[in-house]
């Protein structure tokens, strides 16, 4: 194998595991993308301006257990615009991007839910680039757990795929996986921090979704229905 440009900070070239789903679900894992993960990790730690979001559930407003910002698709740093140009070329599509996630350590978490946000679901792609510590990301079919939209840490389930996505690997969901299966980032028993680059992508083909995204709140009472989430 070709070693990758002195100039690119991400390997094009690493190998892409394709793991298929099955009714149109799979997904790509790609170990090892972002060359120097560490470097990229202490550059988008130390220069974005995160904030806490409070996410509405039910009559009240709640922080979520995480920090989150916006970047620019097309960079700095230099390595975020040519994971964009790689992912562009890779799977023929324009991707939006770019959302970051920071977890300060491993009581920051992200509970077990699906994209709706996206809203045309049968034709989606979202990917991910992983930085920092390796912990759990579970992928769990939809209908296998009751509580499965709940914004608790997700655990896992006998039958959850879990996978250590970290330190630079890239990991990409698509096809009808935001339909038919739910994902998330469990507590872990770590004090080190992880960061995640968001890119998504929708056809917008297929029946809309109209459950309640994950920043929408889920309400049951006549009080007027109010904004999803708010920064602090």
């Amino acid at each position: 194998m070709s070693e990758p440009s002195p100039s690119l900070e991400i390997n094009r070239r690493a190998a892409v595991q394709r793991i298929d789903l099955g009714e149109g679900s799979w997904f790509d894992l790609v170990e090892g993308f972002v060359i120097d993960g560490a470097e990229l990790f202490t550059n988008v730690h130390g220069a974005t301006p995160w904030q806490q979001a409070e996410v509405l559930r039910y009559d009240k407003y709640v922080p979520e257990k995480r920090l989150s910002a916006g970047l620019r698709k097309d960079g700095p740093p230099r390595a975020v615009r040519q994971i964009g140009l790689h992912l562009d070329a890779t799977y023929r599509v324009n991707f939006s991007g770019v959302a970051a996630i920071l977890y300060r350590d491993g009581s920051d978490f992200q509970g077990l839910h699906s994209d709706r946000e996206m809203r045309w679901l049968d034709d989606t792609l979202i990917a991910i680039t992983v930085l920092g510590v390796r912990r759990p990301f579970v992928l769990r079919k939809r209908g296998r757990s009751a509580n499965h939209a709940d914004p608790t840490p997700a655990g896992e389930a006998e039958d959850d795929i879990v996978l250590t996505p970290g330190e630079g690997d890239l990991l990409v969901m698509g096809g009808r996986n935001q339909r038919d299966w739910v994902h998330g980032v469990p507590a872990a028993a770590t004090d080190q921090p992880r960061i995640s680059l968001t890119w998504r992508w929708s056809s917008r083909r297929g029946q809309p979704d109209t459950n309640p995204g994950y920043y929408e709140g889920r309400q049951f009472s006549d009080r007027p229905r109010q904004p999803g989430a708010r920064r602090s």
